[in-house]
């Protein structure tokens, strides 16, 4: 497990690949987000982006599987405090989503035994980005880390 006092500015997290396929979006879509350019191919590609895209919520949820799988599954966590996205391009299907992690800012608070932690990621399709993420989280310490 990896605690505030192992983190430093500069730390990259790489993500793994994930395929996003047409029928998860049109499942997502349909359960969430239920717009036309994410669920009816036929009519996405008459719409504004000429084809069916990904809710931007969908792409949220797949950068929150990606971070998890690379970085907080090893960091000692406490709960998010504030996050801040943006959507660069749109996300269609047979896109591979991949990207990373970075280590922002750092800020030690010892009379908490925990730390904020900035942490700024980029999602891209293999050559362009496609979702910026700007998270604000607080970590344990390792001095006032207790296992549950």
């Amino acid at each position: 497990m990896l605690y505030a006092e192992d983190l430093t500015v500069g730390q990259r997290f790489p993500f793994r690949n994930y395929l996003l396929e047409e029928a998860e979006i049109i499942d997502f879509a349909k359960r969430y987000d239920p717009l036309f350019i994410h669920m009816d191919p036929a009519a996405a590609a008459k719409g504004p982006f000429k084809g069916l895209i990904a809710s931007g919520l969908q792409t949220l949820a797949i950068y929150q599987r990606l971070i998890v799988e690379a970085m907080w599954e090893r960091v000692a966590g406490v709960a998010g405090a504030g996050i801040e996205s943006r959507f660069m391009r749109p996300v269609r299907p047979g896109m591979t989503l991949t990207g990373h992690a970075e280590i922002a800012a750092l800020v030690h608070r010892p009379e908490r035994n925990n730390a904020v932690v900035t942490v700024k990621s980029q999602i891209t399709d293999g050559t362009q980005q496609v979702l910026s993420v700007s998270l604000d989280a607080v970590i344990h310490s390792r001095a006032g880390h207790r296992q549950p």
